[in-house]
């Protein structure tokens, strides 16, 4: 008696779709009237049969170790969109084991028939060059949507939506990309974070704890569809999904594509993703922006500036603030495995070059006679959120010229760039700039209680908290060497304060 294994596939689950379910039904009713008890199924359930064919090589390998004697298959494109290679290796199992058999269900298609090989061969090159010819018109179509440059004629590709987006019909057919009003804030909230000094960190909890839903969360996707999102899963927000999230241009209304820029030692391609652009070489809008350029582009410089070979997030609040009394050198934080809490050192101590001695002071100690100093100074005052406007020239526009300035720059240094195209709008932008920069304009700042004392501000505050705090009121703290027995620490140092300027609320 022979044994059957059944291999179902389907590329892409559609409505239209024959299904894996319907497949498995087929096949176990062809076994059933041959006598086959099936011993194994596979499915294969939205993979290209070009891309991964892990499960169909399991299939045939059980009929080559005699697990199984047939192998059963809905449709024989279903087997030969894998390639010739795929086919060749298939004949080569029926070839080297009696008794082994293939039946393609749908074109009653058997391996034990004449000329089953060529038939086999010639079906796979069919579907492989249906298969190419696919790719090509898809890539072509892709092509020509990313190129237009009307308002109306911008299409939406398909996929998820690009956070801070949603996707809706438009008018003559297809969807385009409208602001999600939901999501929308949340991205402009992080962008300022990022823009006021918050770190990847800082902006990636701070989506977290608000419970904005993930890009790809079933919560999003439901809640996009127009379905209850009752205890759905919101995901997890990433540090490398909200540092993909803000170094992409997408918040700006802009695509990106995959372009080749380069060849390998091997003459395989070098590839990268670019922002699409039109035919002189500027970008193309294609959707509303979420942010605008000058806050994009602020992002860019505040997550590139973190990199790996950016400066050390201070160790204290007092970082430098503290000057060695003996030579003036910075004192800096030094942790030490048999000390619960260290001690800020001379820098000087450790240069054999230096003859400074070097001064040392217990860190904790300090910190603790600092904060009482700068606490009982201002701790009792209302903590004010300072918001700044430009009232005269318009910064908005101002670093939006800007951005297209830069814009027009890097597509004039593109190979084949039209300078008859670019030269006079980088002339017109700049013209444009300088108006800006020449219309009188001066920063109106306005001060609002947040609810909270400064000491409260203090306490739940981490190290960069803490010195914006005391930016304004401490210039710095020099401390001397203890001479002969141990010196309460007031007597060891020299505060020096900032002088108060008064300004006006405006």
């Amino acid at each position: 008696m022979k044994r059957a294994v059944l291999y179902c596939r389907v590329s892409r689950s559609t409505e239209e779709s024959v299904s894996i379910d319907r497949q498995e039904h087929e096949l176990r009713t062809v076994a059933e009237a041959a006598g086959w008890p099936v011993v194994a199924v596979f499915t294969d359930d939205g993979l290209s049969g070009r891309k991964d064919r892990a499960k169909a090589d399991r299939a045939l390998a059980m009929l080559e170790d005699g697990e199984a004697d047939v192998l059963l298959v809905w449709e024989m494109s279903r087997w030969s969109r894998m390639g010739l290679s795929a086919v060749a290796k298939l004949v080569g199992v029926l070839g080297a084991r009696d008794g082994a058999l293939f039946v393609a269900h749908k074109e009653g298609l058997r391996s034990d028939q004449p000329a089953f090989g060529i038939m086999a061969a010639v079906i796979a090159e069919v579907a492989a060059m249906e298969a190419e010819g696919t790719r090509d018109r898809i890539k072509s179509m892709r092509s020509h949507v990313l190129g237009q440059t009307e308002p109306g004629e911008m299409r939406w590709l398909g996929g998820s939506a690009p956070f801070g987006y949603r996707a809706e019909a438009r008018p003559g057919g297809g969807k385009r990309l409208v602001i999600d009003e939901d999501e929308a804030p949340a991205a402009r909230t992080a962008a300022r974070m990022f823009t006021t000094g918050s770190s990847l960190t800082e902006v990636t909890t701070w989506l977290q704890g608000q419970g904005v839903a993930t890009p790809q969360s079933p919560a999003r996707r439901a809640r996009q569809t127009g379905q209850p999102v009752d205890g759905l899963d919101a995901g997890m927000w990433r540090l490398t999904t909200v540092r993909k999230l803000f170094l992409s241009p997408t918040l700006l209304g802009r695509t990106t594509r995959r372009v080749q820029v380069g060849q390998r030692a091997d003459g395989s391609p070098i590839e990268e993703y670019r922002v699409v652009t039109d035919a002189a070489g500027l970008p193309i809008q294609r959707w509303e922006p979420v942010i605008d350029p000058g806050t994009w582009a602020a992002i860019q410089a505040s997550i590139v500036k973190r990199g790996p070979n950016s400066p050390k997030k201070a160790a204290s609040w007092l970082s430098g603030l503290l000057f060695c009394g003996l030579c003036g050198s910075v004192l800096y934080a030094n942790h030490r495995k048999d000390r619960a809490l260290g001690t800020f050192r001379c820098a000087n101590k450790a240069v054999p070059s230096q003859k400074c001695p070097g001064v040392s002071i217990a860190r904790g100690a300090l910190e603790a006679y600092m904060e009482g100093l700068i606490l009982d100074a201002i701790g009792g005052l209302d903590e004010l959120r300072v918001s700044e406007r430009v009232e005269g020239a318009d910064a908005s526009e101002l670093e939006a010229v800007a951005h297209a300035i830069g814009d027009l720059q890097a597509a004039l240094a593109e190979d084949g760039a039209d300078y008859a195209v670019l030269l006079p709008k980088l002339d017109a932008s700049k013209a444009r700039r300088r108006e800006l920069l020449e219309a009188p304009g001066r920063v109106v700042r306005t001060r609002v209680a947040t609810g909270r004392t400064l000491a409260e501000a203090w306490t739940v505050g981490g190290v960069r908290e803490r010195q914006v705090l005391i930016a304004g009121m401490l210039h710095g703290v020099e401390v001397a060497r203890p001479l002969g027995s141990r010196r309460p620490i007031e007597e060891r140092l020299t505060v020096f304060w900032h002088d108060p300027i008064a300004e006006d609320d405006d």
